[in-house]
């Protein structure tokens, strides 16, 4: 287990998500804890990278906008994503991410392992 326990985003490389688009910033990975977080990351999307629906079986995703537009479809409902948005994705739901700005859309989110 490695011992992050303070970090500066500009000594993080970023690396691709996992969807492929856009950039993270990952602070924490499931192998940096003992707890249930599976990740805690800064994430950057540009207009025109948008993520397909899919969805996490055994994970439930949190995110906090900081900067940007966007729309996020949660189970077939749209919501308008802004800075100062909280939304949680509750596990083995359908979601996909829609920027709607000229600017990137930026934020910070975690997973945590369900059962």
């Amino acid at each position: 287990m490695s011992q992050k326990l303070c970090q500066s985003l500009s000594d993080i490389k970023p690396v691709p998500t996992v969807h492929n688009l856009g950039e993270k910033f990952v602070f924490l990975k499931n192998e940096d804890t003992p707890t249930a977080v599976t990740q805690f990351a800064f994430g950057k999307l540009m207009p025109g990278e948008d993520v397909e629906s899919h969805l996490h079986p055994t994970m439930e995703e949190c995110f906090y906008f900081l900067s940007g537009a966007g729309e996020y479809t949660v189970d077939n409902f749209a919501y308008m994503v802004k800075p100062e948005t909280f939304l949680r994705i509750p596990a083995n739901t359908l979601h996909s991410l829609k920027v709607t700005s000229i600017t990137p859309l930026t934020f910070v989110y975690f997973g945590v392992a369900v059962d």
